[in-house]
């Protein structure tokens, strides 16, 4: 067996976690790769993938390696751990059966963003929470939206989210997005700070695909799961539509999504 650490490059914490696990799998004659965030590393024969941090380490090993329909299994050292399964500590206790493969894989859905200029492909990236257009200023965004060939409307604001229901409990919900069931397979379209009152949260069926276009914009940005950014031009087309895959998540514990919901929305708030 073969089993790829995924640490948080801004955390030495997480690194020399990292190390000590390695140390502790290779006495069990497990071969271990370890993600130094300098290069990708190869995943010829990795069978596994631990991530060790937060949500956000989850999300960036979602777009780098959830297209290799790999097991995660999320390991909170972060504050909130939305994605992850279980903290640090208790990770002694749950190595042997994630080892022997005695869970179950919640799948999430991801997004394929692929960004146009000039009708010509600019980059495509795939996302775990949502993609995001938003103003870096004060002033406001305006752009269409289109599901397959049917026009939505126009959105004016401080920007527009499109969300997974894994993201649905993120930037989405910030700005008054409804919280879905991971189960479903759906959009959510989310205004951010609208000045138009009509133009609520929508829930698209995530088979449709979503073209957002015709910009009226100045200094905005098109920002993937928070971390990966372009900027934004006047006359780019973002075509969203549902990823040929989806990131496997390990569930060693079986707590019922929505009491995490309830337990992590406490924890965040300082509420216990």
């Amino acid at each position: 067996m073969k089993i790829l650490l995924v640490n948080n490059l801004y955390k030495n914490n997480t690194k020399l976690m990292a190390e000590k696990i390695a140390v502790e799998l290779q006495k069990l004659n497990i071969s271990v790769v370890i993600d130094g965030g300098n290069e990708e590393p190869s995943l010829k024969d990795v069978d596994k993938i631990i991530v060790l941090g937060g949500d956000g380490t989850i999300l960036r090993a979602a777009r780098q390696y959830a297209r290799w329909q790999l097991p995660v299994l999320g390991v909170n050292m972060g504050t909130v751990g939305f994605l992850t399964n279980i903290e640090i500590n208790e990770l002694p206790e749950y190595m042997q059966r994630f080892i022997a493969g005695d869970y179950k894989i919640d799948e999430r859905l991801m997004l394929e963003v692929n960004i146009y200029q000039h009708d010509i492909l600019q980059k495509t990236i795939y996302c775990l929470n949502e993609v995001a257009v938003r103003s870096e200023t004060t002033r406001m965004v305006g752009l269409n939206v289109q599901i397959d060939e049917q026009v939505a409307g126009y959105y004016r604001g401080d920007g527009t989210i499109i969300a997974t229901p894994t993201g649905s409990t993120a930037y989405s919900l910030a700005c008054g997005g409804p919280v879905a069931d991971p189960d479903l397979e759906i959009f959510i379209l989310t205004p951010i700070a609208t000045n138009l009152v009509c133009k609520k949260p929508m829930i698209i069926a995530a088979d449709r695909t979503l073209y957002l276009h015709n910009f009226e914009c100045y200094r905005a940005i098109i920002c993937m799961d928070g971390q990966e950014q372009v900027e934004l031009q006047p006359d780019h087309i973002i075509q969203i539509k549902k990823a040929p895959f989806k990131f496997q998540r390990v569930d060693l514990k079986g707590t019922p999504f929505f009491t995490i919901v309830e337990d992590r929305l406490r924890r965040n708030e300082g509420i216990f």
